[in-house]
Parts: structure tokens; C-alpha cells; sequence
């Protein structure tokens, strides 16, 4: 089974603000948890955006990004479109969208909203049909999920809990597993938010002290084939020390024509 996992907003849209939260930043942080445990799960999933972006980067262009996230998910042939937001408008608790009521998408959103409550004590604001256009385009079955009130204090000081944060992307992987028929695996929830790629065993000594400076965060090596590990690529922030880009989407490339020159742009870096 395929899922499209869709962080709502990103880039030029910061989504829903309040008590200094951005939506944007909530629903990407929710989804690479999500996917990591889905995959963990031995469920393939792709995101519609995995940083700080518009999908198809269409900054500026609203629906031609929507029709995007709708264009990846058909393109894939997924089996489910999962998109992830925060509410506002003064509200509380969790609710689950539908384009309409009584088929495969709302057995989804039954599947999840239960697990959804359950992750911080939520209010309960059942599933709702509603005209959204990536619920309505897409050929597969849809939902959207409304992840508590960024306007409302006590949702919004639940939100900024890493600990129910990750407890509500358990929450979605559970329903989802529930909607597929998979038992729920335990595991797999851990996303590193920083790592370290060395090119070569030379960068080590250079690539430690990149490490110390992040909190002693993981520390990876390429193979002999140079290519970048799957757990390296998963961290939300990716230094890469010595050789070429890897093309994550946050990135930090401390590198030259050299070994000479990587040593000066560590050292810079560090300073």
C-alpha cells in the first residue's frame, strides 16, 4: 500500500499563526514523523513536500500549488491522501475532512480521528464533508486532518509539546495502519533533527567538531560507493561535510574542490 502524506501550507504560506506558531512548520514536523513510522510499518509513503516550500515550488501561486500536491499523489498511484493542518477560528479538538460522507475516505477518517482524541485529550469534532480541492481532485480516497486550534492557548500550548506532536503523528500512523489492515508496529518514531555526512573517513576529525557544536548530534559516513544514507537523509537538518550535495531539502554544505578548502569552510562554520 502507497500513501501521499500532504504537510499542509510551507513556503510563501505560513498557514494558520498563533502564540507563535506556524502552521506550516506544525504539519511538516507531524508528517516526517508520520512517515517514518509508516515506512517502519512496511508502508511505502512519499510527502508532498518534505521542507520549507511551496509543492512544485509555486511560491506565490495557491491553487496551481494545491493542484500540485493533488498531481504527485495521482502520479504515485497512492492508495491514500493524507493531508495534515492546524486549525483557527477560535475553536478546540480534533476533526477529520471528507469531500463527501459514507465511502472509502470517511472509513479513513474513522479509522484515524479515534487515535487523534486520544493523543493529548482532545475534544472530539467528528468527521465533516467538506469542499476542499484536495479532497475533491484527488481519485483516491482523501482526507484532511485538523490538528487543534493554533488561536486557541490551551491547544496551541499542546501544540508546541514535541511530545504530543509526535504523539498525534502515532496517532495518524495507527488509523492509517487500521485503515489498511496492518497491525501497528511500535518503533520507528525517532527523526533526527540534525546529522552529519562525511564524505570520507579523512573529514572525521572535521566533521566531530561540526557534531559537538550540534549537540553531539549523529555522525554518518558514505559507503565506498558514496551514497547517502537513508537514515542521514531522513534528519531534518543535514550537514554534509566534504564532497557534493546531497539534495536535502535542508541542507548545509560545508565543502570545496579540496580537502583544504572543506577544512576552511568547517572552520568558518565553527566560528
Amino acid at each position: 500500500m502507497k500513501i501521499c502524506l500532504d504537510p499542509g501550507h510551507g513556503g510563501y504560506d505560513s498557514g494558520a499563526v498563533g502564540f507563535g506558531l506556524q502552521e506550516k512548520e506544525i504539519t511538516l514536523d507531524i508528517c516526517l514523523q508520520i512517515k517514518a513510522l509508516l515506512e517502519y510499518n512496511g508502508l511505502v509513503t512519499i510527502l508532498t513536500r518534505d521542507g520549507d516550500y511551496a509543492p512544485g515550488h509555486l511560491e506565490g501561486d495557491l491553487n496551481g500549488e494545491l493542484w500540485a500536491r493533488v498531481n504527485l499523489a495521482e502520479q504515485n498511484s497512492v492508495d491514500l491522501f493524507c493531508s495534515v493542518h492546524v486549525n483557527s477560528g477560535g475553536g478546540t479538538g480534533e476533526q477529520v475532512l471528507v469531500s463527501e460522507l459514507g465511502g472509502n475516505a470517511q472509513k479513513a477518517a474513522n479509522q484515524v480521528l479515534p487515535y487523534l482524541v486520544q493523543a493529548g485529550g482532545w475534544s472530539n469534532r467528528g468527521v465533516t464533508a467538506q469542499n476542499v480541492l484536495v479532497l475533491r481532485e484527488t481519485s483516491m480516497p482523501a482526507i484532511l486532518t485538523e490538528n487543534g486550534f493554533i488561536d486557541n492557548s490551551e491547544d496551541a500550548m499542546k501544540l508546541k509539546d514535541p511530545k504530543i506532536r509526535k504523539a498525534l503523528a502515532v496517532a495518524h500512523a495507527k488509523g492509517i495502519c487500521d485503515y489498511f489492515g496492518v497491525q501497528y508496529r511500535e518503533g520507528g518514531t525517532d527523526v533526527l533533527e540534525v546529522a552529519v555526512l562525511l564524505y570520507t573517513k579523512e573529514d572525521y576529525w572535521s566533521g566531530t567538531d561540526v557534531s559537538v557544536k550540534n549537540g553531539n548530534c549523529a555522525l554518518f559516513i558514505r559507503p565506498d560507493d558514496h551514497s547517502v544514507p537513508k537514515d542521514a537523509m531522513s534528519a531534518k537538518k543535514l550537514i554534509v561535510v566534504g564532497g557534493p550535495t546531497t539534495n536535502h531539502p535542508n541542507e548545509v554544505l560545508l565543502s570545496g574542490n579540496s580537502k583544504y578548502d572543506t577544512v576552511a569552510a568547517v572552520a568558518n562554520y565553527l566560528k
